[in-house]
């Protein structure tokens, strides 16, 4: 006979003198009836394993229509968690806004102190060596100027 596993466990866990109250008719009873209880399918169902230094975890969501009375789900305190994780994910949320508007100041300042300094260093003069200019003859057509042997670029942006 096929053996329901969550039964098994469940048989395996009694002690031994109140698993020998047990005829063996009444654990394959067991057995069958657990067997033929429905399958629930959920209209979401995410397995997630995620490797972990150790033994690794994993994570599970499962969401579909509720099918438990209000009197169970309020012997079961399940009225409890839909509130405490709306208010996790409006928290999380509220945490990356406000991490995301810092982030996006900050980058403004830096933008704007880079952009001042910029202005202040615009008259400033930045040669450079232009590369692949070999010859004086390329470097003049390219308006720029040849000395001691190098293409040199006056109008060079800093910032480029």
């Amino acid at each position: 006979m096929q053996k329901h596993a969550l039964m098994q466990r469940i048989i395996e866990q009694l002690l031994p003198e109140e698993r020998c109250l047990f005829s063996e008719y009444q654990i394959e009873a067991l057995h069958r009836s657990a067997l033929s209880l429905p399958k629930r399918n959920h209209a979401i169902n995410v397995r997630l394993s995620i490797p972990f230094p150790g033994k690794g975890i994993y994570l599970v969501l499962f969401a579909g229509k509720e099918l438990r009375s209000k009197k169970r789900l309020l012997a079961d305190r399940d009225f409890q968690v839909l509130p405490r994780v709306v208010l996790l994910l409006i928290s999380l949320l509220g945490c990356a806004t406000i991490f995301g508007l810092a982030y996006s100041q900050r980058i403004l300042a830096n933008n704007q102190r880079n952009a001042s300094s910029l202005n202040k260093s615009s008259d400033v003069i930045h040669p450079t060596v232009v590369p692949f200019k070999y010859d004086q003859e390329q470097c003049e057509t390219s308006f720029r100027e040849w000395r001691d042997g190098e293409c040199i670029d006056y109008e060079h942006d800093h910032t480029f």
